[in-house]
């Protein structure tokens, strides 16, 4: 069986594709292609969160499915599903499977058993560990997933429809693979989640919270790199900072998405906490992690947000100036509460202030990254540049895979999931430059 798979979405879709892969060579056995020509089975994991999410995962499964061959099978898994998967099972007759967000792991069984398309069942795969299979990131960095789902009520968010309450790993289970990756040799482990500060594990007579999980994690492996995705500003505890701060090894990168800066906005959104507890949060980054890069998301045009509000937003983001910022126009959902809320904002006056916006963190991030040139930092390399061979690319600490800028190396040479030492020579927002060095 030749399998063919298309992640959208998140890293932790991602996840979601390795471990449906890893079931079904487990259950069927065969190989991954580089190409749809080339497979028996296409395997379209979407993302359902927001209108453009559904657009683009609508788009891929009819390109995908113009070309498709008789024998070819079609499997469409994930949130959209999820969120649509009735109406979908009608107006997409071309999709063979549809499973939505399920146990991924009986999702990838499921599939293999229903493909009938095989003269002769091939050797099954036996190497390949349960709910795991590195096909989605190159061998020197893997995301792991820590809990599912998300028990935040945000008025604007269907994760808790789609994915359901959030539901914790044990914490022996992601030690035990975090081990498993290190030993293949990856170099940097990014622990995601919906809300990472909510992980909580009632184990014997205790209560593991992500802090401990840190610890733990470092007491017990060796991975050089421990990246933290999707922190709740209201779970960013002065422990958990000093814990990052204590520990060389979990990158000094905080991506904390606040969504908005006013305390009305906030209150509307469902975000339990004000402009004076985000003040409170950013001086004791500052305080207890004054190297660290700060990312953070923010939402603008939420329903009766004011001309004062997006002054409260505009003035905050000068003042705490964020290394990186991801602007996002609020979108409308229709199962979502904040559909019901009055005073839609206009898309132009939208779209008016995130281009305000995302001009001052240009200026920002423009100055931000001068202040590198000249220092020499640690890179992981990640290969040959996708614009030219002359050039290698990684990444420094402060960006993480597939959000952030990368280091370009003009200089040196390296194998892919190298660490190197890199002397930066120059900015071009959001990328550095540098050369290696010997140190």
């Amino acid at each position: 069986m030749k399998i063919f798979a298309v992640s959208l979405g998140c890293p932790k879709n991602s996840i979601d594709t390795e471990t449906t892969i890893a079931s079904m060579l487990r259950h069927r056995g065969g190989v991954l292609v580089a190409e749809p020509s080339e497979a028996d089975v296409i395997l379209i994991n979407t993302c359902g969160f927001i209108k453009s999410a559904v657009t683009e995962s609508i788009d891929m499964i009819l390109s995908i499915a113009q070309d498709k061959k008789p024998h070819q099978k079609l499997a469409v898994i994930g949130c959209m599903v999820e969120r649509y998967g009735d109406v979908l099972r009608m107006e997409l007759p071309e999709v063979d499977f549809f499973a939505g967000t399920n146990d991924y792991e009986s999702v990838g069984r499921r599939i293999a058993e229903s493909v009938q398309a095989f003269r002769a069942p091939q050797k099954i795969s036996t190497d390949i560990p349960a709910g795991r299979w590195l096909a989605a990131t190159p061998p020197w960095r893997a995301y792991v997933k820590i809990a599912e789902g998300c028990s935040n009520r945000c008025t604007y968010c269907l994760i808790p429809k789609l994915r359901g309450d959030m539901r914790c790993r044990p914490p022996s289970e992601i030690l035990k693979e975090v081990q498993e990756l290190a030993a293949t040799g990856v170099k940097e482990i990014s622990l995601v989640a919906q809300d990472l500060t909510a992980y909580e594990y009632m184990e014997g007579h205790g209560r593991i919270d992500l802090a401990d999980l840190l610890l733990l994690l470092m007491q017990n492996s060796d991975i050089p790199w421990l990246r933290l995705l999707y922190l709740h500003p209201n779970g960013v505890s002065e422990r958990l900072l000093n814990i990052i701060a204590s520990q060389e090894r979990i990158c000094k990168y905080l991506d904390i998405p606040i969504q908005h800066a006013s305390t009305e906005v906030l209150r509307r959104m469902g975000r339990p906490y004000s402009t004076t507890d985000l003040e409170a949060l950013l001086a004791s980054i500052r305080r207890i992690l004054p190297q660290a890069v700060l990312r953070t998301t923010i939402m603008v045009g939420f329903p009766q947000e004011t001309h004062g509000d997006h002054a409260i937003m505009r003035e905050f983001l000068q003042k705490w100036e964020f290394d990186s910022v991801g602007f996002f126009i609020y979108s409308d959902e229709e199962e979502a509460p904040s559909h019901r809320f009055s005073d839609k904002v206009k898309i132009r006056v939208a779209k008016a202030r995130e281009m305000e916006l995302q001009q001052i963190q240009k200026d920002i991030a423009h100055r931000k990254l001068k202040t590198m040139i000249g220092k020499i930092m640690p890179v992981l390399v990640e290969g040959v540049s996708h614009e030219t061979e002359h050039l290698l690319v990684g990444r420094i600490e402060g960006q993480a895979p597939e959000i952030d800028g990368v280091v370009y190396i003009n200089d040196g040479t390296a194998q892919p999931g190298e660490m190197a030492h890199v002397l930066i020579s120059d900015s071009y927002p959001p990328d550095l430059v540098g050369g290696i060095v010997n140190v």
